[in-house]
């Protein structure tokens, strides 16, 4: 099944029989055979006609809305999962203040030897700084720390030294010319740099969002990030161990291998945002895309499988610890 992106600001989608079509200034610009489309994502000024939603519904396809900027904003989805044991169990498993932190540990644990083994990688490649070794001595220690946390509080603290270790460093890994990072910045991202990490952070939310409804657990609720309104904070959950993997991993390749330039990027002014331009957006779409169908050993079934199928697998394994069939472990990607 194919996600289909659609980025022509302007566009109808409409359907027409059994294909899906996008049109553009009365053209057919593409077409789809709606048999084949798994999931839609839609960015920015793109129309829906209701004929074409009536054929996802149908069908059961996933519609992600997002902004112009590729912010998330919403899906269209045809309603919860009918495993109401699954989602019972979920809700004392947020209830269980013990249960909930042993889980929450294992995934910041995920999330820091994510981190560090993208600077191990590159240490490795082109030689080691005073900057990376003392980085690394920050995130085990972050690491060592989150496990003799007591609260969630205090684990959300660790997670986010890990974080800032790991991003101070993050802008040494960089080695083409006219890009800089200087520290994580969000809503808006301020740079070049930040603007493809938050891109590219959207997308992984998006497919994990998926894999999370197809195993039929509640988006909303999880163990490390608070319940909020509007929130998929399981989802917040669950991507931490995929974003240095999938994402900063991606980032760094298209910036140091000139998949991207600094004319793909739009400034609008000191302390404004920074946006991809179209084109180099729909060419990072691509490249993430390539990414999610690229096979990475998975250790629990001792295999190769595709990320997007691993996003499923690590979601199915967390039913799984829900339901008090397993133990939940993070992906390590070697």
């Amino acid at each position: 099944m194919k996600v289909v992106y659609v980025t022509s600001r302007g566009g109808v989608l409409r359907r027409t029989g059994e294909r899906l079509e996008l049109v553009l200034q009365r053209e057919v610009r593409s077409t789809v055979p709606l048999h084949d489309l798994g999931q839609l994502v839609v960015q920015g000024g793109v129309t829906i006609t209701p004929a074409a939603i009536d054929a996802m519904l149908d069908r059961g396809v996933d519609v992600v809305l997002l902004s112009a900027s590729g912010n998330y904003r919403g899906r269209i989805v045809t309603g919860a999962s009918g495993n109401a044991r699954l989602r019972l169990a979920q809700y004392d498993l947020a209830r269980d203040p013990d249960r909930s932190l042993g889980l929450a540990k294992r995934i910041v644990a995920g999330k820091v030897l994510a981190q560090r083994r993208v600077l191990l990688r590159h240490r490795r490649r082109h030689g080691d700084t005073p900057e990376l070794a003392t980085a690394d001595v920050a995130l085990r220690a972050a690491a060592a720390r989150a496990q003799l946390t007591t609260t969630l509080d205090e684990l959300r603290g660790c997670e986010g030294s890990g974080a800032a270790a790991y991003f101070r460093v993050f802008g040494s890994l960089l080695r083409a010319e006219g890009f800089h990072f200087d520290g994580r910045n969000r809503r808006p991202p301020l740079d070049p740099v930040n603007a493809l990490l938050s891109l590219g952070y959207t997308l992984l939310s998006n497919a994990v969002e998926a894999a999370v409804a197809i195993v039929g657990l509640d988006p909303h609720l999880g163990v490390l990030h608070a319940v909020e309104a509007g929130r998929p904070s399981l989802v917040c959950d669950l991507i931490e161990e995929h974003r240095a993997p999938v994402v900063d991993t991606l980032v760094l390749a298209a910036v140091n291998q000139a998949a991207v330039t600094p004319d793909d990027f739009e400034d609008m002014g000191e302390g404004e945002p920074v946006f991809v331009k179209r084109e180099a957006l729909r060419w990072f779409v691509t490249l993430f895309e390539r990414k999610l169908a690229r096979a990475t050993p998975y250790a629990p079934i001792a295999k190769s499988l595709p990320w997007r199928q691993v996003f499923e697998q690590q979601a199915r394994l967390y039913a799984r610890e829900v339901l008090g069939k397993d133990r939940y472990q993070c992906h390590e990607v070697r």
